[in-house]
């Protein structure tokens, strides 16, 4: 067994359908490029993201591409781990404690070059459930939709906060792992007494009321930085991992990289109900109703961060995540912090 995975969580089954849709983005097509990397072109495969569609669907990555003389072939895919071990990508999107994993799994060097969103996910009950903490719903049911990605987060913390365990050998819960996207619907009709839910795929449920989040609302991120890393944004559900190889010798095309995600968070925080509008299906939103109501969410509790580039400072308390998950038992005492490439302020 891969030991950056978690004994605790290792009896969790594998999700079949981890995501609302397969669809291509606007601006994410095709199938990334088989030739090998080379200069003044960046291979990026992510999946189907709305900040990326409206860039493109606004002209502003052609317009990027005439300017700077850099070409991006990209792809949308949700197997992204699967093109980047197979060398068909430079740059590609993974949660940061998620890196050292696609290290192991592509047996490739990384390096995070920048980060783009929080882990936003929330540990949700019903409107009605008294419960104040997982503490309350010890031995109930937790639906999960994979033992990776934000379930190792909440493994971590629940671990620190509670002294109980998600899974295992003695998980102190009866797990139930179902598709993302239905977990706040079955909460809701009581099949399950809590879930780690995503907000943009619970719009139903929390816009009719028939859900609520622990833990005043917050995120796991947020959660994280109270008892770990105050003031800190992360840990990061969603990073940009590149090739240490490539990125060392393409410092240009890097830099030029996140000049783009620059431009795209600033479009982000000057048109964000428009692209909420535009792009409903990346938020799992679809009747008027919901759209508007996703508006006011994400406006109050936005996980896109405010600056794609990072300092030392910044990856230091981004690696303190690891820290916890080792402290946890969720990954091997001898597992590696990922590296990281600050490219703002401090970067000794």
């Amino acid at each position: 067994m891969n030991k950056y995975r978690t004994r605790a969580l290792a009896a969790l089954l594998t999700v079949g359908a981890m995501f609302v849709s397969t669809a291509c983005g606007a601006g994410l097509g095709g199938p990334a490029s088989s030739r090998a990397a080379r200069d003044g072109v960046i291979r990026f495969t992510f999946a189907p993201d709305p900040i990326w569609d409206y860039m493109h669907d606004e002209g502003i990555i052609e317009d990027f591409e005439k300017e700077t003389g850099i070409s991006i072939e990209t792809s949308a895919t949700w197997d992204e781990f699967g093109l980047f071990a197979g060398g068909h990508a430079d740059i590609i999107s993974s949660a940061s404690f998620e890196v050292p994993g696609l290290e192991a799994e592509t047996e490739r060097a990384t390096v995070i070059i920048g980060r783009y969103n929080s882990e936003r996910s929330r540990l949700m009950v019903r409107a009605d459930d008294p419960a104040k903490s997982l503490v309350d719903l010890k031995g109930k049911r937790l639906g999960v939709f994979t033992s990776v990605s934000g379930t190792l987060v909440w493994h971590a913390l629940v671990e620190k906060m509670h002294r109980l365990a998600i899974a295992g050998e003695k998980p102190d819960f009866k797990i139930v792992v179902a598709d993302i996207q239905n977990l706040s619907n079955l909460l809701a009709r009581g099949e399950i007494d809590a879930c780690i839910c995503y907000p943009d795929l619970s719009a139903r449920e929390l816009r009719e009321g028939g859900v609520r989040a622990l833990y005043d609302g917050k995120s796991s991120a947020e959660l994280f930085a109270d008892l770990e890393a105050p003031g800190h944004d992360g840990p990061m559900g969603n990073v940009f991992v590149a090739r240490e190889d490539w990125a060392e010798e393409h410092p240009r095309e890097v830099e030029a990289f996140l000049d783009l995600w620059s431009r795209g968070l600033k479009e982000w925080r000057a048109h964000r109900d428009e692209i909420i509008e535009r792009y409903p299906q990346h938020f799992a939103v679809e009747s008027p109703r919901y759209v508007e109501f996703m508006k006011s969410y994400v406006a109050e509790h936005d996980w896109v961060v405010q600056d794609i580039r990072f300092d030392k400072r910044w990856a230091d308390d981004e690696s303190k995540i690891f820290d916890l998950m080792r402290e946890t038992g969720v990954i091997e005492a001898d597992v590696k912090n990922p590296k990281f490439l600050p490219t703002a302020g401090d970067r000794r």
